[in-house]
């Protein structure tokens, strides 16, 4: 069976995967015409790519969001998607925390002052206090709920927005003015709809806490461009980003805003630990077998693929 990924996969994928073939990474399916199992990490999937494929089976989605999937195209086709949602929650979240802290704490600016032997101007940078600071948490699924938690074991007043939902015991759900104005960290944990696209924008950052650390493990199209963050920091409206998204991925590399010191980034991998790649390969893998099976998966994004009267087919 042709097996392709359009990135680079752990040993785990590949045990997961084998009783039903062998994995091979392809990040153009120009010459893939035979591909029946797709697994799709960061790249874009659309219409015309789905048609290059004609002996498509199933897809394999690893990360949580599907805005790269042309989910409406793969279901004309009788393609489902499969999933694992919620896998990453975890590790996501404590990466998130990770990136606060690292921002909060200043800890790149703090290690240029040893890698570059400037010592006496340590005394110039000065952290946030963590304990008792206000976490505004965008975005109140799975992802959000466990920073709320982790962030709360540390002494921080979480304060919560997310227009899905009515009322929330703990943390305080908040309207999204009060959020942007009590929030000392801003973490988004946003879906990237039409709503959010462009999100953060000059108005927004202007009607932050003067000095806001701004965190994104979301969507990078969230953030409207390199530019409002470089002009932030600039002005003192944000005094630190953490960053695990960018607006275009991957970033460019030349932007002023990716050597400023108050920047702490991280390349779309924070939440990608071992226990991560073992629960989300295996969860795939025994899906698409599944598919295969004529049976049901457990998570499918496309429930409308799997027809009634399917048989199964061959495992070639």
């Amino acid at each position: 069976m042709r097996i392709v990924a359009t990135a680079e996969v752990p040993a785990v994928a590949r045990r997961a995967f084998a009783p039903l073939g062998e994995i091979v990474v392809r990040a153009s399916f120009a010459d893939e015409p035979l591909t029946e199992i797709l697994i799709v990490r960061g790249t874009r999937l659309d219409g015309a790519t789905l048609a290059s494929l004609p002996e498509l089976r199933a897809i394999a989605r690893t990360g949580a969001g599907c805005d790269n999937l042309d989910v409406a195209a793969a279901t004309r086709r009788g393609v489902p998607i499969v999933y694992a949602p919620g896998v990453g929650s975890h590790p996501v979240a404590e990466g998130t925390v990770a990136l606060i802290l690292a921002a909060a704490k200043r800890l790149r600016e703090l290690g240029t002052v040893v890698e570059h032997g400037t010592w006496a101007s340590r005394y110039e940078v000065v952290g946030l206090d963590i304990e008792g600071a206000c976490l505004g948490i965008v975005g109140y699924g799975s992802i959000g709920r466990r920073v709320a938690r982790l962030c709360s074991g540390l002494g921080m007043e979480t304060i919560a927005y997310d227009p899905a939902l009515d009322q929330l015991d703990e943390p305080e759900l908040v309207p999204f003015e009060e959020l942007l104005e009590r929030a000392d960290v801003i973490t988004l944990h946003c879906g990237l709809t039409d709503a959010t696209r462009g999100l953060v924008d000059r108005r927004l950052l202007a009607r932050l806490k003067h000095g806001a650390i701004l965190v994104n493990v979301a969507r990078g199209p969230i953030v409207e461009s390199e530019d409002v963050l470089a002009d932030a920091l600039a002005s003192g409206q944000l005094s630190a980003v953490a960053l695990d998204v960018f607006p275009t991925e991957p970033p460019r590399p030349g932007h002023p805003l990716y050597a400023d010191p108050r920047v702490i980034c991280t390349p779309h991998s924070v939440g990608l630990t071992a226990r991560w790649n073992e629960q989300v390969f295996g969860a795939l893998a025994s899906d698409v077998q599944s598919v295969l099976a004529g049976g049901q998966p457990a998570n499918v994004l496309n429930p409308e693929a799997l027809s009634a009267d399917r048989t199964p087919r061959p495992i070639r």
